[in-house]
């Protein structure tokens, strides 16, 4: 676990970019992210899809999800975690909602049971970063979770056969 403790006023890419890098170099089971764009700034790291790959191999139990508005723009230019939820799609799970009531355009980043990283939908500089907070963790994740259960697996995220 990080030393870090609560913070506030998380600027956006960074160190948001090294705050989620920290997020899933600790983690011990799952990581989960919600991202309308899955900005490249932070998310498309050599350094992040290492450790997710990782994270993803360390025994059957860990699981990473990816959660983002529309595929489009990373198919086109192509992504990290795109391309590593193709290669290890039974452990990197990527999948698509365009809308939901709940979902306001944040940022969130989760931990296990314990570490998460939050930037609003309308913000780049009042996000939270808190590593070792079950409670904080709790509430995220119960969203996540809503919404993911209403994601879909977007075809254009599939691998495509040549």
């Amino acid at each position: 676990m990080s030393d870090a403790q609560f913070q506030t006023g998380v600027e956006y890419p960074a160190p948001f970019d090294t705050l989620v890098q920290e997020l899933c170099n600790s983690a011990h089971r799952y990581l989960y992210i919600l991202s309308p764009t899955l900005d490249c700034r932070v998310f498309d790291r050599a350094s992040l899809s290492e450790a997710m790959t990782a994270l993803a191999r360390r025994s059957r139990q860990t699981e990473v999800r990816i959660l983002i508005a529309d595929p489009s723009p990373l198919v086109q230019r192509g992504h990290r975690l795109l391309s590593l939820s193709r290669r290890l799609p039974s452990k990197i799970h990527m999948q698509t909602l365009s809308e939901h009531p709940q979902w306001k355009g944040e940022t969130l980043v989760i931990r296990d049971r314990d570490g998460v990283l939050y930037k609003p939908g309308d913000s780049d500089k009042e996000g939270f970063y808190e590593p070792d907070s079950r409670a904080s963790t709790q509430r995220h994740l119960e969203l996540f979770q809503e919404l993911w259960r209403h994601s879909e697996r977007s075809a254009e995220l599939r691998s495509l056969s040549l």
